[in-house]
């Protein structure tokens, strides 16, 4: 397991790459950004795409924003509605074991005079999806990834607004595949390879009718190719800064922080949707060797906000974090004692990086 030497991304990661002075793909991406990418001229093809739309939606909204209560999706819509003159309609999938935080959010945000539908997919297939992925993968809430993007493309067919807007192009901002950094919209194999973790959402045909499962499989090519859907990353079009879309949220669209820092992590500004994120960011810790933390010093050093000395004490500090004061929530969410959930975490935990020690997996490895 080696670090990037410019920030602390591990080569366990999935999909990342390095270059031969040990950078990662993400901090490679992040010079580009400065040095290379024209961003007028992405911002004008932003431009460009909006008049089309306007014109396709004449008098009714004209794209959609997934919007979680958060931070980036309220960005996305106070940028389209108030500085390109766009009507979006947002779209909140609902989680399991939702946040109160995230929900205060959403109706602050609600109150800044946004088009709105919430969208509940089937909570007992979403429960079952949800504990057999954490049993047999290490993902706790698959079925919610499943739903944000399969039922947002869905609705983008329903309502015949094929122009979507979702916040940054993940692979390319943290480390992982540069297949789509130099596109402004992606496909299926995309969404399914890249955020789906490869697991695709039919495979549960066999056990529920595809009519239960609407909300968590993606429309058919077909359908796509008739509807002509652009399924954009507003990443593409500006430079993405976590840190400026919390403050313009914030500031014009009543964003609530967190008293105290998120677990695992030591902001308190994201993820205020689901109680389940806490586990999935410490899964994600026992399989790959790195958590919560490791993600947003990266994004901070490649900011220019932290230096990599800081960003090797905070992970010390809080990556990994055990979720304890959630546990009882997850174990009465999947019908599970201790002792089986933790038998789950045994499972997936890698040994090649952790040891267990007094009932709790403890790193053989420290960032350097």
């Amino acid at each position: 397991m080696k670090y990037c030497t410019k920030c602390l991304n591990v080569s366990t990661r999935p999909r990342i790459e390095f270059n031969k002075e040990g950078i990662c793909n993400a901090c490679v991406w992040a010079e580009e950004k400065k040095t290379i990418i024209n961003w007028e001229q992405r911002w004008a093809k932003l431009e460009e795409l909006c008049e089309k739309y306007k014109k396709l939606n004449p008098n009714r909204p004209n794209v959609i924003v997934p919007y979680s209560g958060g931070k980036d999706g309220a960005y996305n819509a106070y940028i389209l509605r108030d500085k390109l003159g766009m009507h979006p309609l947002c779209i909140t999938i609902r989680p399991p074991i939702e946040d109160p935080l995230g929900k205060q959010n959403i109706q602050n945000f609600l109150d800044r005079g946004f088009d709105h539908v919430f969208i509940t997919p089937n909570r007992r297939i979403s429960k079952e999806i949800d504990k057999d992925n954490f049993i047999n993968h290490g993902i706790p809430m698959h079925a919610f990834m499943m739903s944000v993007h399969a039922a947002i493309w869905r609705c983008a067919v329903i309502y015949d607004i094929p122009f979507v807007m979702y916040a940054e192009e993940g692979e390319s901002e943290y480390g992982g595949s540069t297949e789509l950094k130099y596109r402004h919209n992606y496909d299926i194999e995309h969404s399914i390879n890249f955020y789906l973790s490869g697991i695709d959402p039919r495979q549960y045909i066999d056990k529920y009718s595809e009519q239960e499962l609407y909300w968590f499989i993606h429309p058919s090519k077909e359908e796509i190719i008739e509807k002509k859907l652009d399924i954009s990353h507003m990443s593409y079009f500006e430079h993405f800064s976590n840190y400026k879309h919390y403050l313009v949220a914030k500031e014009k669209l009543g964003l609530i922080e967190r008293e105290e820092r998120n677990v695992g992590s030591y902001e308190n500004f994201s993820t205020t949707d689901t109680y389940l994120i806490w586990l999935y960011f410490y899964l994600m810790y026992l399989k790959f060797g790195f958590g919560r933390t490791t993600t947003i010093v990266g994004n901070d050093i490649r900011e220019g906000a932290l230096t990599r000395d800081q960003g090797i004490n905070l992970v010390k500090k809080y990556d990994g974090e055990y979720p304890e004061q959630y546990i009882d929530l997850y174990l009465s969410y999947y019908q599970m004692t201790k002792e089986e959930f933790d038998e789950v975490l045994d499972k997936h935990a890698n040994k090649d990086l952790f040891v267990k020690r007094n009932g709790f997996w403890e790193p053989t490895f420290v960032p350097e």
